[in-house]
């Protein structure tokens, strides 16, 4: 059986403009499955995006069913561009997939966003068997950070990231930037990772912070992606294990 994919489904908040994980899709090769976060004791899951308006999805009433279905769901579908579109070809390759990619690859990247909708798709924390984490992001923020119009070459000059918490900050406490290793402040960390990567910074342990590509043609929430990597010595994994990172975790060979 393939491995399985998933992916963090994230609701913004129109009031606090904050993102919640509400919910996490998957799927085994054959079969996809929803589920609302409503079993996890964890920041910003479903029962605190409930307290900040959140209403569950018409496609999916019932907060503690577990969905399946051998097709993706209808209501995630549709924000996959459509294969007969004559671009189709040319869309996928923007986005770095091959044509063998899944619906799952393509959701991935696209995020799923569509215009004036309050949904997305952010990839889990992935913890491998030979103890290491990886996930991968777009930069949150980036067009408000009134760069100069040369951005994009200081980053691929400057490639060395760091994340810098701001425990100061008044919208959110877990709120972590994103600097170059000269200070240029380039944006946030999207607030679904925030406590997680916090957590393991006060945990010490390294994270290694890379940029997987530079897109500054591009609609702002695409412009930079980046790729984080932590390798966990014995005392870290049974932290990781014990936390479960805040239900971002997903488990691979």
């Amino acid at each position: 059986m393939d491995e399985i994919k998933s992916l963090l489904v994230l609701w913004q908040s129109k009031t606090n403009l904050l993102y919640y994980h509400v919910g996490t899709l998957f799927f085994n090769g054959e079969v996809y499955t929803f589920q609302y976060t409503h079993h996890q004791d964890a920041h910003r899951n479903v029962g605190e995006a409930k307290r900040n308006g959140y209403r569950l999805h018409p496609a999916f009433p019932e907060l503690e069913t577990e969905y399946t279905s051998n097709n993706l769901f209808s209501a995630f579908d549709r924000r996959i561009p459509s294969s007969d579109r004559v671009d189709f070809k040319e869309i996928i390759k923007n986005l770095g997939l091959s044509e063998q990619a899944d619906r799952m690859d393509i959701l991935r990247e696209t995020r799923g966003m569509l215009a004036g909708d309050n949904y997305s798709f952010e990839q889990p924390i992935r913890l491998y068997e030979d103890r290491h984490l990886k996930t991968g992001f777009y930069i949150n923020g980036i067009r408000h950070r009134e760069l100069p119009p040369t951005w994009p070459l200081l980053i691929q000059k400057d490639n060395n990231l760091r994340f810098v918490t701001e425990d100061t900050n008044d919208k959110d406490p877990h709120a972590i930037r994103i600097e170059t290793k000269s200070g240029l402040h380039l944006g946030y960390v999207p607030g679904v990772y925030a406590e997680a990567f916090k957590s393991l910074i006060q945990q010490n342990i390294l994270l290694t912070i890379s940029i997987t590509d530079i897109r500054p043609k591009s609609a702002p929430q695409w412009w930079v992606s980046l790729s984080v990597k932590a390798d966990l010595q014995d005392d870290q994994i049974d932290f990781v294990n014990r936390t479960q990172l805040n239900g971002l975790i997903q488990k691979s060979a």
